[in-house]
């Protein structure tokens, strides 16, 4: 196994020299893959013809970049299978934009490129080894990339097949503050600002907020990201840590949302957050963000960082490299992101301190916040015991500003003033 992932490293590498961040490295696939738990399936919900145009409550769509090694090893195609185990119903369509690199099926294990993209309607089977949902639409020259491509695709499902509801979903390799969705033939991707963008435009289309966007794909659950897109989605899913190559369990959680899809944003964000956590045995975190809350959170971090900056003691822990290394830090030196638990930080904070009532009571005051306003719902697995649903940029040796300071998060709150005054305290 370990030869053959090296040999597809290799073949990919050539094709992909300065592509983005790899969410799962090809040495902890082959030394220590991420092992699923026993999960049992879902209730079989009776397929049934629905006429396109006819208003259903929920529209999934899930927009499957798999231009990269993720779809060379297969990965996008088990997505894509695990969704046909339920289907689209007459109270839910599911549709996916499915672009991939794969294989040729020789000895040689050839790359096989997959021109452009289609628009899959997903419709139940129980064929685990073979996509069967009709493809609705081709795409010669779409780049996965692009946000506009994004854009484009909801824009088709949404006039196809309107719903009460509304879920996207993004598949693919993420790097948190960095951006998302890398494809490997463009060599494109999606800056954070790009995909609040693209978010608003799909809002736009529908005329009222996206219920939930979920993030199938590493390090995607900042405070960065998410505050870029507060103003179009009411539910945020995503992962602080890196999301093991199995993705999401789809079928664990479309199942029940077949059987009951009267249910509100909330629940369906609380439903992935629970069926992931149930899915894999260790390694990973999964939190549900509730989006009217992040203007909230904002400004209970300031009025900390502000009683963190008055008041030297607090804020010589604060910038302590010794608090920072303590702090839980998604995941290894490989990735870029350098984004750390905030709640641990706060913690960590607090710890070093002696005295400093003000800047103690206002870091639990945000760590309250966050937790009974701000996050709907966290599943942490065994080994990630100080992550609590939240990442925020925290690097260990410089402030990087570069896709940063244009993030709405750094014009609103004092986070970016505070990393440079850290930063510039290390220096004296």
């Amino acid at each position: 196994m370990k030869k053959t992932l090296l040999a597809v490293f290799t073949v990919l590498a050539v094709i992909t020299a300065g592509a983005g961040a790899q969410d799962f490295s090809f040495d902890q696939l082959s030394v220590n893959p991420p092992q699923p738990a026993a999960v049992s399936g879902p209730a079989a919900v009776a397929p049934a013809p629905v006429k396109a145009g006819v208003q259903r409550e929920w529209l999934v769509m899930v927009f499957i970049n798999g231009v990269n090694d993720l779809g060379i090893l297969g990965f996008a195609d088990k997505s894509v299978n695990d969704m046909e185990k339920v289907g689209s119903t007459p109270g839910m369509a599911v549709v996916a934009e499915y672009g991939v690199l794969g294989q040729d099926g020789s000895a040689d294990r050839n790359l096989k490129f997959q021109r452009g993209s289609r628009t899959l309607y997903i419709t139940q089977d129980a064929d685990a080894a073979n996509i069967t949902s009709p493809v609705i639409y081709s795409s010669n020259d779409a780049d996965m990339g692009s946000a506009a491509n994004l854009v484009r695709f909801a824009k088709r499902a949404i006039r196809r097949y309107p719903a009460k509801k509304t879920a996207v979903i993004l598949w693919n390799h993420g790097d948190g503050r960095m951006g998302i969705a890398y494809d490997d033939v463009s060599s494109n991707h999606m800056e954070v600002d790009q995909l609040g963008r693209a978010l608003g435009q799909i809002k736009q289309a529908l005329g009222r907020n996206i219920d939930v966007f979920a993030t199938d794909a590493c390090l995607m659950q900042t405070a960065e990201v998410a505050y870029e897109l507060k103003d179009s989605v009411d539910v945020i899913v995503g992962s602080e840590e890196v999301i093991p190559v199995d993705s999401f369990p789809y079928d664990a959680f479309l199942g029940p949302l077949a059987a009951n899809p009267g249910v509100g944003a909330e629940a369906v964000g609380r439903s992935i957050v629970d069926t992931y956590g149930a899915y894999y045995t260790s390694g990973g975190t999964l939190s549900a963000l509730r989006s009217s809350a992040l203007g909230g959170f904002v400004s209970n971090l300031n009025t900390w960082l502000g009683a963190v900056a008055g008041d030297p003691q607090a804020f010589q822990a604060a910038a302590s490299p010794a608090v920072v290394a303590a702090t839980y830090k998604f995941p290894a030196d490989y990735y870029r992101a350098d984004s750390r638990d905030l709640h641990d930080y706060i913690s960590n904070v607090n710890g070093a301190l002696i005295n400093s009532p003000a800047a103690r009571a206002a870091g639990v005051a945000l760590q309250d916040y966050m937790t009974n306003n701000l996050i709907i719902r966290a599943t942490v697995l065994p080994g990630m015991l100080n992550t609590h649903g939240l990442a925020i940029y925290l690097p260990d040796l410089r402030y990087n500003s570069a896709n940063y300071e244009k993030l709405a998060f750094a014009a609103d709150s004092d986070w970016d003033d505070f990393l440079r005054l850290v930063m510039e305290e290390r220096l004296k």
